[in-house]
């Protein structure tokens, strides 16, 4: 029988600003447990999310909200030496229009194994990974714009699911492996950095609008760089059914 562990979180504050309004804080701070290895769940269903390092604990969450918006909760559990950190904050109801004052900051600690799991309905996101050591992503994107940074993290594994809008994606830096990157993108406008001393190919099947792809070698649907298949470890992506621009840059 597994040993399950749930780790009581530590709530710092609780706070109705503006009780007419229902403007609501809502802090939490997850402490260092067992595990070394984090699923990490993120489901908001409007607004603005920032997710960062720099948590001296295994992640700080601040959430300010107005409560007629939002209904959040964070959670984290701890199965064997797997952690699972849950950050929910949905609509009551019907999707409706998303005040931007509805905000989810969420500090993580970088010196852990991530797997992440991003959902943002409408607004914008600010995900810096930047350094982090992640076993695999999934984003799924709704309307608005994002900002993803993975560079330096060397992952196996991405899928994003993108709406209507505007996405800008950093896949730069050294790699370890491989990247398989699935992109199922929607109308708008995708901008992405590859790492320029690396084997990069990208498959775009159903895309109507404008490629801006210097430096690289167009084959039918296929776009390779200068240093395709030289390199002990390369970058496959397929990007499938968008509307709009593609602009890869290589840095």
């Amino acid at each position: 029988m597994k040993n399950i562990l749930v780790v009581l979180i530590f709530l710092s504050s609780t706070v109705i600003v503006n009780a007419q309004k229902g403007d609501s804080n809502l802090e939490q701070t997850i402490k260092i447990a067992k595990a070394k290895k984090i699923k990490t769940l993120v489901h908001i269903s409007g607004g603005k999310l920032d997710i960062y390092g720099g948590s001296s604990d295994l992640a700080d969450v601040k959430l300010s909200y107005d409560k007629h918006e939002w209904n959040p909760t964070v959670s984290y559990t701890e199965d064997d030496n797997l952690g699972k950190l849950v950050v929910k904050a949905s609509t009551e109801g019907l999707e409706k229009h998303i005040d931007d004052d509805n905000i989810c900051r969420i500090a993580l600690n970088d010196k852990f194994e991530y797997s992440l799991g991003i959902v943002l309905g409408a607004g914008e996101a600010n995900l810096d990974f930047e350094g982090f050591n992640i076993a695999k992503a999934l984003f799924k994107l709704g309307v608005g714009s994002f900002n993803i940074s993975l560079a330096n993290t060397s992952l196996p594994f991405l899928k994003i699911e993108a709406g209507i809008g505007k996405a800008t994606l950093d896949l730069s830096g050294e790699y370890k492996n491989d990247l398989r990157a699935e992109v199922n993108a929607g109308i708008g406008e995708l901008k992405i950095y590859v790492p320029e001393n690396m084997s990069v190919k990208f498959e775009i099947n159903g895309f109507l609008g404008d490629v801006d792809a210097k430096g690289f070698k167009k084959k039918g649907d296929e776009y390779t760089n200068k240093n395709y298949g030289k390199t002990k470890h390369s970058i496959t992506m397929r990007i499938k059914g968008a509307i709009g621009s593609i602009k890869i840059i290589s840095k």
